[in-house]
């Protein structure tokens, strides 16, 4: 995973010839999914390797994940991560979820964002509500965590089935 020097010093880091695909997975079974994306094997991480990689990335490289399920935990982690990323000018590719990828070229669409957004505000209230409620502490946990699946499994069910697509996907 070491990005080299170039031996074309006419190349300007962050170039397009310069960029390159890094993959992550939660599961070992997962690889192939990146490595049909284009991802080289010294270029593919665990997911507790997550930060590392980013940190390591430049604008123009992309990230392949296999699935949205395992790249964010809930709608909110999601929309964090998808915001950081394009921020840097990192691009972003789903090997299930094509209608959520971005690049400099073809960003996220004002209504995409604000749908994200949407979800996660929600989440986050939830996960409040749970957090302030009379629950014992032993329920609370597992209802979180229930609840940030949930959320993340309608972002790809509004996004696939209710047409909030990009063109072309």
């Amino acid at each position: 995973m070491q990005r080299g020097n170039s031996k074309d010093s006419s190349k300007k880091s962050g170039s397009k010839n310069d960029s390159r695909k890094y993959g992550v997975i939660f599961q070992q079974t997962e690889a192939h999914v990146v490595r049909k994306m284009g991802v080289a094997d010294e270029n593919i991480v665990g997911a507790s390797e997550l930060n590392a990689l980013l940190e390591h990335m430049a604008a123009g490289d992309t990230l392949c994940v296999p699935t949205l399920s395992s790249f964010a935990g809930g709608a909110y982690d999601l929309f964090c991560k998808m915001l950081f990323l394009s921020g840097r000018g990192i691009e972003f590719q789903s090997g299930n979820e094509h209608y959520l990828n971005f690049s400099s070229i073809h960003p996220l669409s004002a209504v995409t964002v604000e749908t994200l957004k949407e979800f996660a505000a929600r989440e986050v209230e939830f996960v409040k509500w749970i957090n302030c409620s009379k629950l014992p502490d032993t329920a609370k946990i597992p209802l979180i965590n229930r609840i940030r699946s949930e959320s993340l499994a309608d972002i790809m069910l509004v996004f696939k089935n209710n047409g909030i697509k990009k063109k072309g996907n």
